[in-house]
């Protein structure tokens, strides 16, 4: 048994996590921070995703608030390769993370324990805690004198470490993502030499394989795209197992922050918002003619909607419940759950089906969002405050962190927005900074809920500082905000005008109405910035 010492118990070194840090390190530099983390090095779930895996959002918005992803913007425009189009690589992402880990633990104020692990359903005591390595020699108690940091809570559940949720018969060929690069890696290297010999080209070694995308997130769709680009497979080779069709924000628009308040505007009619989105070329869809039933943020460019829209056999019969092989018939069956007709694969000689499993439900993992961020004087859990990329609002969570430790919170705002004379500035920050919730399948429904993140921006404005410039300001100069991109404007007083107005005829609750009221007149001074 080990003793330790810090300010914040950290666990997880996910960008969650170290947005966070980040920023905490900034405006309270005396503080000492330990990270726990199960992974062997920083990155989260960079550590174990696929290979060919990129950033789906600029590098400019991504990463850390002190600190350039995309590198310095001479070197690549010098390789032909704008800023805000470099999207980095997962191992870019993994050795930016592990330079800020590393430069922070030479310097003495973070101590960082990889292949540990922190069981977070245990109480503390007082102020101390208990972790272990994972194979279990050392166990660590920690006497933490600020809080504890949970940065896992939307950390992402990815196929390579997780088995399908549905059964699988043995001989079925399923690979991850990750060991379709694999494959790629390995066959290119057998192959390569003598197909070039005789001039063909790698799809004719191929010819006989069918290539079978099961889901439809982010990993699907990379999956999709690598098959053709890298793989050289014809999009006859391939078929995609599509459980709901998503809308997915333009590359070349797309502004995350377009939804909430095109929902606004259209009375929140959601098809009425995608489809005004969809106008706007803002957002698209895979099928014109199919109308989508998820909005989960996922970017993409032109080149990869073409390619996706190249693959013309897909199955839309819900989500898979097994698959299984049926000797009577020389089959391979594909059952999809609620009685949804099977899909039947006969098994010729000379054909083989490879499934690619890209099912798991990425940061919808299941986690229910509490929406407290500032949970007790002792605990914090970092949620999204906004829609993603993740980093702005882990860095907000910060500043705000650091602003009650500062006493340089507007307190006597806070304490006037929840008519509590009494109320102590974490209290404070538990009440009014609440987390977003973005899957449908969790029933938000309300108009005040689905604008949790407008509303959201707008209150850490307004509480961070007296002056509600100081928070207007340190969003404009933060790489990660949107605020930063020249000629964005955070239009608070107009957008929370505009929900009062909607929220009347839409019947939301006068006393969440009056708050908003109370932030408009409090933020005038940032009418039409």
């Amino acid at each position: 048994m080990k003793h330790l010492v810090c300010d914040y118990l950290v666990i997880g070194s996910g960008a969650a996590a170290l947005a966070f840090l980040d920023t905490i390190f900034v405006e309270l530099p005396d503080k000492k921070v330990i990270i726990v983390d199960k992974k062997p090095r920083p990155g989260g779930h960079w550590v174990d995703d696929y290979d060919f895996v990129r950033l789906h959002q600029p590098s400019v918005v991504y990463g850390l608030a002190s600190k350039q992803l995309e590198g310095n913007w001479l070197k690549l425009l010098s390789r032909f390769m704008l800023p805000w189009k470099h999207r980095a690589s997962k191992k870019e992402l993994l050795d930016y993370f592990q330079e800020f880990v590393d430069s922070n633990s030479a310097r003495g104020r973070l101590q960082y324990f990889p292949e540990c692990a922190y069981d977070l359903e245990q109480k503390l005591d007082g102020k101390n805690a208990n972790f272990a390595s994972l194979d279990g020699k050392i166990s660590y108690t920690v006497e933490i004198r600020d809080k504890l940091v949970n940065g896992v809570q939307g950390e992402c559940v990815i196929p390579s470490l997780t088995p399908p949720a549905f059964s699988v018969d043995a001989g079925i060929n399923l690979m991850t993502p990750n060991q379709l690069f694999e494959l790629l890696q390995r066959e290119s290297k057998q192959t390569a030499g003598w197909l070039s010999m005789f001039g063909l080209d790698r799809t004719n070694g191929t010819k006989d394989r069918q290539f079978i995308v099961l889901g439809a997130g982010k990993t699907a769709m990379d999956t999709v795209v690598f098959l053709q680009s890298a793989m050289g497979i014809p999009p006859s080779n391939i078929s995609w197992v599509i459980p709901n069709d998503v809308w997915m924000l333009a590359r070349d628009k797309g502004d995350p922050s377009s939804y909430p308040k095109a929902l606004l505007e259209n009375d929140n009619d959601k098809d009425k918002t995608c489809l005004a989105l969809e106008a706007q070329g803002l957002i698209v869809r895979l099928d014109p003619e199919i109308m989508p039933t998820r909005f989960r943020f996922p970017v993409v460019g032109k080149d990869e909607i073409k390619q996706m829209r190249n693959v013309q056999h897909k199955i839309r019969r819900g989500r898979v419940s097994s698959i299984r092989k049926d000797s009577n018939v020389g089959a391979i069956v594909v059952a999809f759950e609620k009685g949804k007709e099977d899909w039947v694969l006969p098994e010729k000689e000379g054909k083989e089906y490879i499934f690619v499993h890209c099912t798991s439900p990425g940061p919808f993992n299941g986690k229910a969002s509490k929406g407290n961020v500032f949970r007790s004087d002792q605990e914090m859990v970092l949620e999204l405050l906004f829609v993603p990329p993740i980093s702005i609002s882990m860095s907000c969570i910060g500043k705000l962190e650091s602003a009650r430790h500062n006493a340089t919170l507007d307190i006597d705002f806070c304490r006037k927005l929840l008519e509590n004379d009494a109320a102590s500035p974490n209290e404070a920050l538990r009440l009014l900074i609440k987390g977003v919730e973005l899957d449908p399948d969790a029933g938000v429904s309300t108009i005040l809920d689905e604008l949790r993140a407008t509303i959201t921006l707008a209150v850490f404005i307004s509480i961070l500082d007296k002056d509600p410039m100081v928070g207007y300001n340190w969003l404009k100069s933060n790489r990660l905000s949107m605020l930063s991109i020249p000629g964005s404007k955070v239009r608070a007083v107009e957008d929370l005008e505009l929900i009062v107005e909607k929220g009347k005829v839409l019947g939301s609750p006068p006393d969440q109405l009056e708050i908003i009221q109370k932030v408009a007149k409090k933020l005038e001074p940032l009418r039409g910035m």
